[in-house]
């Protein structure tokens, strides 16, 4: 089974910013073989190794299919996030598409509210509703 991280609502700055980082973290030496970390463009194909490809273009390229047991979502989850976090890119939040089992979805913080998804804005970790955000916000204000 496969994973597969969605990108098309980010801005083609962070979608660069992502997936050059994601490319240190998830790409394999042996990728020609395994084929595990695949960038999927919006005509259906798959550039695998974008490294050496001079028409390799974030502005195109939908999402990132990882071919990876779906046991480790929250993980791959999490380590986007973690990358998120790094680059300072605080606009963006990644959360499980409630849709599809095996589909993550980085979308804006914004559109994540208006689907009454909650994120904080300082650790990024994900809450069903303001409530529980406002009282994790509450616990960061303390510490």
């Amino acid at each position: 089974m496969a994973i597969y991280i969605d990108l098309e609502n980010m801005d083609v700055n962070a979608r660069s910013i992502l997936l050059r980082d994601m490319e240190l973290e998830f790409f394999p030496n042996d990728n020609n073989l395994t084929h595990y970390y695949n960038i999927i463009y919006p005509e259906n194909t798959d550039k695998v190794n974008f490294i050496n490809n001079s028409s390799f273009d974030p502005a195109t390229a939908k999402g990132v299919k990882l071919n990876e047991n779906l046991d480790h979502l929250n993980k791959i989850k999490h380590k986007i996030r973690d990358i998120l976090i790094k680059n300072s890119i605080d606009e963006y939040v990644v959360t499980r598409d409630r849709n599809a089992t095996d589909t993550i979805l980085v979308m804006q913080r914004t559109r994540g509210e208006s689907m009454r998804i909650f994120h904080c804005r300082h650790c990024a970790m994900e809450f069903d509703d303001e409530i529980q955000l406002s009282n994790h916000l509450r616990m960061h204000f303390f510490i």
